[in-house]
């Protein structure tokens, strides 16, 4: 942003980036003048004015001493008018507070910080003349709903950054990695949650494909996790999980045509098709559940979005199959390449798939690397299936173990057979 005022002198640049935001608060403000005339503050020219004396007072003299005095003397003013407005009974503060953002905004600017006043002030044009939208939407959303998101950002937000980003032990586990497959599945809810509460049953099929281009394993915990509380249809989730699968094989063959594009035509057909079929079936299982419930049924608003516990439990999973994927490649070593790519693939597909296509053509033949990738990926389907059943509810848990172990047998087979 700095950039586009690179050519002009500080003094002018400064000069219109406070003018154009002062006249833009201005500007939202007269628009108050009718409503409240009586308690009107300021408009197009007073704030303009308010935003150049900020810009004058640190752009002219060297030390803040000015800027300081200046701000309390507007203050007061403020606080004068204020008082006023408080007699007739109107206790807002929201103009108050733009006069003193639109002259320190003057003092960020004449300092140069012209990307920063430019984005608060902007958002402080918007927060202003959104008031309607923004207090409506404020009596819109539950209580619970805000919980939740003040959840969610302290994973985030608060304890994601603290946890160590370091290996420990000879297995090499990382608490950092840990961490971020509690905040990826709960993540994963949340979003899932979100567009359930919005969208109902159509949601389902949506959130699985949307969480499979992220990671269809992660996508199964949380749908398996969601149809014990009977929101919906087993065979909706069911449905929604195969298509999350059916996602991996795209985001799977898209990554191995990046980094080894012969690898990428060698399974273009195979990973196309296997991607079409399991979309197919996971919309198939998704309409017939969604025309099984009965009239009567009733439907009720999806709970506990975030899912702590199912995250956590399988992070403990995760780290397991981690530690037994370090030992079988340290007892097989290279020689292990399709053992290693069935064990790898109960884990975490995604990094050994990158590092076969880095292997291809020097240590690794091609036919050896794309069985070793369905291998991964058939392996990767069968405990997605066990994960969905020591999650999910009985029926989605079995139907998709079923479907998920097929669609790894048909891949095997199929390779064989191109």
């Amino acid at each position: 942003m700095d950039t586009l005022f690179q050519h002009l002198p500080p003094e002018l640049a400064g000069f219109a980036v406070t003018l154009g935001l002062s006249l833009l608060i201005g500007f939202e403000r007269e628009e108050q003048r009718p409503d409240d005339p009586a308690g009107f503050f300021g408009g197009i020219r007073t704030f303009p004015m308010i935003g150049l004396l900020g810009f004058l007072l640190v752009r002219v003299f060297d030390t803040p001493i000015p800027f300081a005095v200046g701000l309390l003397v507007l203050g007061l003013l403020l606080a004068v008018t204020h008082w006023g407005s408080v007699q007739a009974n109107d206790l807002g503060l929201t103009t108050e507070f733009a006069a003193l953002l639109t002259f320190s905004l003057g003092a960020a600017a004449s300092h140069e910080m012209y990307w920063l006043a430019l984005s608060v002030g902007i958002v402080a044009v918007i927060l202003l003349h959104e008031k309607q939208g923004l207090e409506g939407l404020a009596l819109r959303v539950p209580p619970k709903e805000l919980r939740t998101l003040l959840r969610f950002l302290v994973l985030t937000a608060v304890i994601l950054p603290a946890v160590p980003n370091q290996s420990f032990t000879t297995f090499e586990i990382n608490p950092f990695t840990i961490w971020l497959v509690v905040v990826a599945v709960s993540g994963v809810s949340y979003a899932s949650y979100l567009l359930q509460l919005r969208l109902g049953d159509r949601a389902l099929l949506l959130s699985g494909i949307l969480g499979g281009a992220y990671s269809s394993t992660v996508t199964t915990v949380v749908l398996a996790r969601q149809s014990n509380g009977g929101c919906h249809p087993a065979l909706s989730y069911s449905g929604a999980i195969v298509a999350a699968t059916g996602v991996m094989y795209i985001r799977l063959w898209v990554l191995v045509s990046l980094f080894a594009p012969a690898l990428g035509r060698q399974l273009a057909i195979l990973f196309c098709g296997l991607s079409a079929t399991a979309l197919i079936l996971g919309f198939i299982l998704t309409r017939i559940g969604r025309s099984g419930r009965g009239n009567g049924d009733t439907q009720s608003a999806p709970s506990n979005p975030l899912e702590i516990r199912s995250a956590v439990t399988f992070a403990g999973i995760f780290l397991a199959v981690l530690v037994g994927t370090r030992l079988v490649a340290e007892r097989f070593g290279g020689t292990g390449v399709l053992i290693l790519a069935a064990v790898m693939g109960a884990a975490d597909v995604d990094p050994f798939i990158l590092g076969i296509t880095q292997q291809v053509g020097t240590s690794l033949a091609l036919e050896t690397a794309a069985l070793a990738v369905v291998l991964a990926a058939a392996t990767n389907n069968l405990m997605k299936g066990f994960y969905a059943v020591i999650f999910g509810s009985g029926t989605t848990g079995k139907t998709a173990l079923a479907v998920l172990t097929g669609l790894g047998a048909v891949s095997i087979a199929a390779f064989f057979a191109i």
